[in-house]
């Protein structure tokens, strides 16, 4: 039987070699791309004033066309991510079962914008959880967050990466209640993990941008549970985590929202603060 750590390291490097040779430099040539063509629709002024439609349509297409682009790239890491997460919450048992389903999941999908609800009706969320992915709209997370999580996906330091995993994902969990601050510290453990998977090839890194979205909806999804009266431990708690990775990581709608997102945010940061010329005696 494989123990805890041979299962984790089986999930970070399945398709590790594929990613490299197959999908890295495609990926990370269109992300660079997509960053190109923010900075000359600012340049350009898009998106202010009469050009706020014209922005807004041809921000919609880049998001679309992103997306199609991220699609084979997500349909591997998604259960890939989603069992890794299992493992590091639930234990090598619960890693095996939430990926075994995720892998099923993404063999079945058959449309690159399918939303199944076999892993969630598994766990009996079906309703909360669909309820969140209604629309795609990205949840808005203070800029510190955003901040922590792009650096976790650039910096060269795998423990300092796995440093900003931990405070981004403590910042977003409300301790809201006991069961809640209970198991937040197997939430670190998940995001961290996420993070080192994610990390684990080229043209996966730029996905850590995502993982505080996964760590919202897992996080609210617990507190409901909470206030109904339902369980929170470990075990509900890689259910709920596993399910949201496997969600967020095959909609390359939602995904590429939050990596166009952050470019956007990050071109900001790299403006220079206006400052007051020295007054002249």
């Amino acid at each position: 039987m494989l123990d805890g750590e041979t299962m984790q390291h089986e999930f970070e490097n399945e398709f590790e070699d594929e990613f490299e040779s197959e999908y890295s430099n495609e990926f990370e040539s269109e992300y660079e791309n997509e960053e190109f063509l923010g900075s000359v629709g600012n340049m350009l002024g898009l998106g202010e004033g009469e050009y706020e439609n014209e922005y807004e349509s041809e921000e919609f297409i880049k998001i679309r066309q992103l997306g199609r682009k991220l699609f084979p790239v997500l349909k591997k890491i998604a259960p890939i991510a989603a069992g890794a997460v299992g493992t590091a919450i639930g234990g090598p048992a619960a890693g095996a079962a939430l990926g075994a389903i995720a892998r099923q999941l993404a063999r079945e999908s058959e449309s690159e914008y399918e939303l199944t609800s076999e892993f969630e009706s598994e766990y009996e969320w079906t309703g909360e959880m669909t309820s969140e992915y209604e629309y795609e709209n990205v949840p808005q997370y203070e800029a510190l967050t955003e901040a922590l999580a792009t650096a976790a996906s650039k910096v060269e330091s795998e423990a300092e990466a796995e440093g900003y995993a931990g405070a981004f994902t403590a910042r977003i969990i409300p301790l809201t209640s006991p069961a809640i601050r209970q198991v937040t510290p197997h939430l670190i453990r998940g995001s961290v993990l996420l993070t080192r998977t994610l990390r684990k090839s080229p043209s996966t890194r730029p996905l850590v941008k995502v993982i505080p979205s996964i760590v919202d909806r897992t996080s609210k999804t617990l507190v409901k549970q909470a206030k109904k009266g339902q369980p929170v431990n470990p075990r509900v708690a890689a259910r709920v985590m596993a399910a949201h990775t496997q969600k967020v990581l095959s909609n390359p709608t939602t995904v590429a929202q939050t990596l166009m997102r952050s470019s956007q945010e990050g071109r900001k940061a790299k403006k220079p603060a206006p400052t007051k010329r020295a007054m002249s005696n």
